[in-house]
């Protein structure tokens, strides 16, 4: 893919270019002079600041020999800067404001030159916004690292990826129109005006190291399902105790009619013996209302003919049938629950513990 740019253009770039390599000489310098290094530290953190984002960017496109090997200039200016921050020591508040901004002006111009070498040798889009962004941080990283430092593109949380990202998107949307004279002209101003709100206005990159929206958004679906199940439960124990105490009245009314059949073929009258089933029922339905009065564990042995049955005929075990109340009840109202549905899921059963019944019924009505 063939480029074209400004011959202008161009020129101011070179310029700019070589003279952005003297400025982050001086600054790698005037780092390794805070770090007490020797002449060796110096000329390295001079050259890894200088030219290493140029490095990486020709090393990745691998089309050629690196720029600053093919053009020596490069080299001799990242050394004069390192020779230059060795025999002048810059500090103050002068320095910084031409550190701070000299470095967003270079970063700004290199972003749009990386991009631009990117787009000659046919890179696609993502590519090339890589291509800029390692162009203008790349040495700034490989400095931090020599030094042992974090990289301050990643903790300083200052904005200088996100600049040079929008000065590659720039140049690549201008390019994209044809107008790539333009691109690289108001790319390098929108990467520094980006880059200045960090400076002036104290605009940071958000860095919340608890901020997971996915996880939140999964945390607070497992609670509303906890909630959901919850209710459910609660829902399920209210509504099983009525089911299970109305299954069993019908398996008792049940086992009364066939009671009620049973004597009528052994010739007494049905009417009889269905008032007689009556009446045991209005006894049975007084002594489990009492029952329930009386939630006490002895309860079910303190009424009238349900004394000493040895199953929960009320179906008392079942209210507030929950976790808690289950593992603080006693295995013996466990016990008689099973047993008391075992009893009722079988006719013959169910038929022998109505006899009793009935045959308690009838010895107290006696007494």
């Amino acid at each position: 893919m063939n480029v074209e740019v400004d011959p202008l253009i161009e020129a101011l770039y070179y310029w700019s270019d070589v003279s952005g390599v003297l400025l982050m000489g001086i600054i790698g310098g005037t780092l390794a002079r805070q770090r007490g290094y020797d002449i060796v530290g110096f000329f390295f953190i001079a050259m890894f600041s200088s030219l290493g984002g140029g490095m990486i960017r020709d090393v990745l496109i691998n089309r050629g020999t690196v720029a600053a090997m093919s053009q020596p200039e490069y080299l001799y200016l990242a050394f004069a800067g390192a020779l230059i921050a060795r025999f002048i020591y810059f500090k103050g508040r002068t320095w910084d404001y031409i550190q701070s901004h000299g470095d967003a002006v270079v970063s700004a111009l290199w972003a749009a030159t990386g991009t631009v070498k990117a787009l000659t040798y046919g890179l696609p889009l993502i590519p090339c916004v890589m291509m800029g962004v390692f162009t203008a941080t790349g040495g700034s990283m490989i400095r931090d690292i020599c030094m042992g430092r974090e990289p301050a593109v990643f903790g300083d949380n200052q904005p200088t990826v996100i600049p040079a990202v929008a000065c590659s998107a720039v140049v690549l949307v201008a390019n994209s129109l044809d107008s790539l004279a333009w691109g690289m002209l108001v790319g390098p101003v929108a990467s520094f005006v980006l880059t200045m709100l960090g400076i002036w206005a104290g605009w940071r990159v958000p860095a919340r190291q608890e901020w997971a929206p996915l996880n939140d958004t999964a945390a607070q679906v497992m609670v509303l399902a906890r909630k959901a199940e919850d209710k459910s439960r609660a829902v399920g124990r209210r509504l099983e105790p009525t089911k299970l105490r109305a299954w069993r009245h019908q398996q008792m009314e049940k086992a009364l009619q066939r009671r009620i059949e049973k004597q009528v073929r052994a010739g007494r009258r049905r009417t009889e013996a269905a008032s007689d089933v009556s009446d045991f029922m209005e006894a049975f339905a007084e002594d489990v209302a009492e029952m329930h009065q009386d939630p006490t564990p002895d309860a079910a042995e303190s009424h009238g003919f349900l004394d000493g049955i040895g199953v929960d005929i009320s179906g008392d075990s079942y209210e507030n049938y929950d976790e808690e109340s289950q593992q603080l009840s006693l295995d013996g109202s466990k016990v008689q629950r099973d047993m008391l549905d075992m009893i009722l899921a079988d006719e013959k059963l169910t038929d022998e513990l109505v006899e009793r019944l009935v045959k308690r019924y009838e010895e107290r009505n006696q007494g």
